[in-house]
C-alpha cells in the first residue's frame, strides 16, 4: 500500500501555472530525488505532499497515521531551549514513562503492595518498548554525525548560526523516525563529512521513504533510487539514481530528435508530391496523402535547452608557472591554531579542490593568498604576475542597493547599455530582470551577478569559495563546463563531490584537527576515496570516521606507481592526461 498518493493535483500561483495534472505515489523504502530548475515548483509540491498548502485541485491520500518529517529551508525551533533540550523534545514519552517509574519505585521502597509492582512492569514494559534509555546515546551520536561538537549540546538554540539551526532541525527529524522524509535542499549546510554520515544514515539505518530535493548531484548518485524530473509543470519518473538518470535522459534526447528529424523528412516528401500532382493525373493519390498527412500525429521538436548559463572564463594575461609555494605555513587566531606546517607547491594549471570540515582554515587561506592575512609562522610566496578574481562564499563583493544592470556598468563604464544587457542575457538576466536590486535577489540570482563580474575579472588565477552553494543542476553543470575549459589556475573551496571529482586535478585536505594541518594529494575526489577504503580493508585497527592522512595516501599512491613500472620495466609514469584521471574517476565512482 502506498504511504501517500498525489491524484491530479494542479497548482495555481494566479495566473502562473506551476503543477498540471501531477499523479504519483510514494511507497514504503521509496529513495525518491526531485529535481528540476529554481522556481519550478518543488518546494510548492513538498509542502503539499506535507499538508502544508492545501489551495489546489485534486487530492493527496495519505495512508492512516503517517507520520512525515519535514526539513524545510527555514528551520523552526524554539529559541529559549539549548541544542540538547531541543533534541530530547523528541523522546517526551519516554522520559515521562521515567518519572513515573522513579515515584513508583520511591513509593515501592515505603510499602510492599503487589498493585505498585504490577504497575511499574507495567510501564517499564512500555517505556522499553519505545526503546528504553537509547536516546542519549542516540542524540549524541546523531549530533556528532551532523557536524556538532560536546560543547555545542548546551549552547542556546537562539545562538547558533543559520546553519547550525538547519542541522538541529535535520537531527531532531531523524530522531523522531518519521515514516516518511520530506527533505528540501539537506546537504546545503553539512560538510563532506556530515554529507557522507547522512549518506550512510539513510541507506543503512533508515527504512523509511525519502523524498529529497537536492542539486548534490554526487548525494542524488548515492542515495536516491528514483528521480522525479520536475518539468513544465509535470512530473517524469526515471527508475535508477542521478547518473542513470541523466544517461536516460540523453538517449531519449537523441531518440526524439531522430524521430522528429525522420517525421519532418518525410512531411516535406509528402507535401512536395502534394504540391506537384493535385492539379494532374494522380490527383486522387495526392488527395489520399493529404487526407493521412491530416491525420499525422505530429511529433513536437525536442527542447534545446537556451535557458543555460553561458559562461567562458578567460586571462587577461598568461601569468608565471610559479603560482604558490608555502613553506612551514602556519595561521592562528589570538590563542587558537587554526593550521600549522603547510608544505607543498602549485603551478600554472592546476586545479586544486580543498576540502575540509567546517571552520578548519579553508576561507583563510585564500584570504592569506589574496593578501587580507598574513601567515603566523612560515612563508607563503604568491607569484607576482597574477590577477586574481575571488568567489566569495558569503556572496560578499555585491553592492545591495544597486541595480543589477548598474552592478556590472561599473565594471565597464563604456559599454552602452544595449551590450551590458546583452551580457547579462548570458547570466539568464532579460527584459525588466537587469533593473532589480541587489539586495531582493534570490541567493541564486546573486550568485549569477558574483560570476559576470568574476567572467568580467579576466583573471589567470580564479578562487572559488563554494561556488555553486546556491545554483541549480542546469547551472552548476554550466559552470563545470566553462571552468574544465579555463586555461589556467583554479583553487575550488567546496562540498560539491561531482564538481570535485570532475575538475580537481589534486585535493587540498585540512585535517581539522587541534594545531592540524593541510597537505596536497595528487588526484580528484574518487580517488582520495579509493585510497581511504584501501587502506581500510588492510587496516583493521582503523576505525569508521577516521580518514587516513593525505601523506599516506600519497604515499600508497606512489607505491603502487613504483610497482607498475617494476612489472613493466618500463619508465615511472610522471603523470596522466586529463582523459586518463576522468576515464578512472568514472569507474572508481562505479564501484562505490
Amino acid at each position: 500500500m502506498s504511504l501517500i498518493r498525489l491524484e491530479h493535483v494542479t497548482k495555481l500561483y494566479d495566473p502562473d501555472l506551476i503543477l498540471d495534472d501531477i499523479s504519483v505515489s510514494i511507497e514504503h523504502g521509496d529513495r525518491l530525488g526531485l529535481i528540476g530548475r529554481n522556481g519550478t515548483g518543488k518546494t510548492t509540491l513538498l509542502k503539499i505532499v506535507n499538508g502544508l498548502l492545501a489551495n489546489f485541485k485534486g487530492k493527496v491520500v495519505s495512508a492512516k497515521g503517517l507520520r512525515i518529517g519535514y526539513l524545510s529551508q527555514e528551520p523552526e525551533l524554539a529559541w529559549d531551549c539549548t541544542l540538547r533540550q531541543e533534541m530530547l523534545k523528541v523522546f517526551e514519552k519516554r522520559r515521562e514513562l521515567e518519572d513515573k517509574m522513579l515515584l513508583l519505585a520511591e513509593e515501592m521502597e515505603t510499602e510492599e503492595a503487589p498493585n505498585l509492582l504490577a504497575a511499574y512492569a507495567r510501564i517499564q514494559e512500555q517505556h522499553e518498548q519505545l526503546g528504553g534509555y537509547d536516546y542519549e546515546h542516540e542524540i549524541n551520536r546523531i549530533l556528532g554525525g551532523l557536524g556538532f561538537s560536546e560543547l555545542d549540546f548546551n549552547l542556546p538554540i537562539h545562538v547558533l548560526s543559520g546553519g547550525q539551526k538547519s542541522r538541529a532541525t535535520l537531527a531532531k527529524l531523524l530522531l523522531e523516525k518519521p515514516d516518511l522524509l520530506l527533505f528540501d535542499e539537506p546537504t546545503n549546510h553539512l560538510d563532506i563529512n556530515g554529507i557522507e554520515w547522512l549518506e550512510n544514515y539513510l541507506n543503512i539505518e533508515y527504512n523509511g521513504a525519502v523524498l529529497v530535493v537536492s542539486h548534490d548531484r554526487y548525494f542524488l548518485d548515492k542515495v536516491v533510487r528514483k528521480v522525479w524530473e520536475l518539468e513544465d509543470h509535470k512530473i517524469k519518473i526515471y527508475r535508477g539514481n542521478y547518473s542513470k538518470y541523466i544517461e536516460t535522459k540523453r538517449v531519449e534526447q537523441l531518440v526524439a530528435e531522430r524521430a522528429f528529424k525522420k517525421q519532418q523528412v518525410f512531411i516535406e516528401h509528402e507535401e512536395d508530391f502534394i504540391r506537384r500532382n493535385m492539379a494532374g493525373q494522380r490527383t486522387r493519390e495526392a488527395q489520399g496523402r493529404q487526407k493521412k498527412l491530416a491525420r499525422l500525429e505530429k511529433f513536437e521538436k525536442p527542447k534545446s535547452d537556451a535557458r543555460t548559463l553561458n559562461l567562458s572564463f578567460t586571462p587577461e594575461t598568461r601569468g608565471g608557472n610559479d603560482i604558490l609555494r608555502c613553506q612551514k605555513v602556519g595561521k592562528t587566531f589570538g590563542n587558537k591554531v587554526i593550521f600549522t606546517d603547510m608544505n607543498f607547491e602549485v603551478y600554472r594549471r592546476d586545479v586544486i579542490g580543498i576540502i575540509g570540515a567546517n571552520g578548519t582554515g579553508k576561507t583563510t587561506f585564500f584570504r592569506m593568498i589574496l593578501g587580507d592575512e598574513a601567515p603566523t609562522e612560515g612563508e607563503m610566496w604568491v607569484g607576482p604576475t597574477l590577477k586574481f578574481g575571488y568567489y566569495a562564499q558569503e556572496l560578499e563583493g555585491l553592492n545591495p542597493d544597486n541595480e543589477i544592470i548598474n552592478e556590472i556598468w561599473a565594471l565597464r563604464p563604456k559599454h552602452t547599455q544595449g551590450e551590458i544587457r546583452s551580457f547579462l542575457g548570458k547570466f539568464l538576466f532579460s527584459g525588466d530582470d537587469v533593473f532589480k536590486r541587489i539586495g531582493n535577489l534570490s541567493g541564486g540570482e546573486q550568485s549569477r551577478v558574483l560570476l559576470a563580474k568574476l567572467l568580467l575579472a579576466n583573471a589567470n588565477v580564479l578562487l572559488l569559495d563554494e561556488p555553486t552553494n546556491h545554483l541549480d543542476i542546469p547551472a552548476r553543470e554550466a559552470l563545470e563546463a566553462a571552468l574544465t575549459e579555463y586555461p589556467a589556475t583554479l583553487f575550488i573551496i567546496s562540498h560539491d563531490r561531482y564538481l570535485l571529482n570532475n575538475l580537481a586535478t589534486k585535493l587540498l585536505i585540512f585535517d581539522g584537527k587541534p594545531g592540524g594541518t593541510a597537505e596536497l594529494f595528487e588526484g580528484n575526489y574518487a580517488e582520495y576515496v579509493a585510497q581511504q577504503q584501501l587502506r581500510k580493508s588492510r587496516d583493521p585497527d582503523h576505525r569508521d570516521g577516521v580518514l587516513p592522512t593525505v601523506l599516506q595516501a600519497n604515499q600508497q599512491r606512489e607505491n603502487n606507481q613504483e610497482t607498475q613500472h617494476i612489472e613493466t620495466h618500463s619508465p615511472k609514469p610522471k603523470s596522466k592526461s586529463k582523459r586518463k584521471r576522468k576515464m578512472k574517476a568514472q569507474r572508481l565512482i562505479g564501484s562505490n
